[in-house]
């Protein structure tokens, strides 16, 4: 067998072996650094909600992160990312009316003695909104269809004043604009000493109460 052992080529000892694992690329790149913000901080249209939000946590500045998501979108398109003043438990409420045009008038009427003032406006598309300002949207008016109605008995929409004389100023703003009396101002004692409040019927039948419950309110 000497001669066929000598007969083989003598392996060439700078050629690597045909099957050797390649060694690893060479790279001038730096590992990447995990983020210094956890990912449930950066999802801003994502959080809880809760008007608690007007809390100033240095832990997240949801403006800042809204901007940089919405960076590409429209001014339409960025209101309605839950940002820290508009979070809450209720967004807002969604009526759907069969007039707009009346309805319109009738809440622009009975929300100005509590400040509440149209924010957004669309007569093609016959929507409304009704809020403090941009970032505290209230109702949400729309004309839906003829067939549209309220919710059974037992509903009711309640707002807050500021002070006894807004509840008389809503009431009376109700009363000359489409709505029917529902409760005159009072002191409802049955729910308190101070609970002061007047319902109304909008032009469509949903009922509508507004109360103060201020303890200093006016008499």
């Amino acid at each position: 067998m000497n001669w066929f052992r000598n007969s083989l080529p003598i392996a060439n000892p700078n050629r690597p072996p045909r099957y050797a694992r390649a060694a690893p690329a060479q790279t001038d790149r730096e590992p990447p650094t995990p983020p210094s913000t956890p990912p449930s901080e950066v999802l801003v249209g994502t959080l809880p909600t809760a008007h608690l939000c007007h809390s100033h946590s240095k832990s997240l500045d949801s403006h800042d992160a809204a901007e940089a998501v919405t960076e590409k979108t429209s001014e339409g398109a960025k209101y309605y990312l839950t940002n820290a003043p508009r979070r809450g438990v209720l967004g807002h409420l969604s009526l759907g009316v069969k007039s707009y045009s009346r309805s319109k008038l009738f809440y622009t009427a009975v929300f100005a003695p509590l400040d509440v003032v149209p924010i957004y406006n669309h007569e093609i598309l016959a929507i409304v909104g009704f809020g403090f300002d941009r970032d505290h949207e209230v109702v949400k008016l729309y004309e839906y269809s003829k067939a549209a109605h309220p919710p059974g008995p037992g509903s009711c929409f309640t707002f807050n004043a500021p002070t006894r004389k807004a509840v008389r100023e809503f009431w009376m703003a109700g009363c000359r604009n489409g709505g029917r009396d529902e409760g005159r101002p009072a002191v409802l004692e049955e729910f308190g000493a101070f609970y002061y409040a007047a319902f109304l019927l909008d032009p469509d039948g949903f009922k509508l109460e507004c109360v103060c419950q201020e303890i200093d309110g006016e008499p």
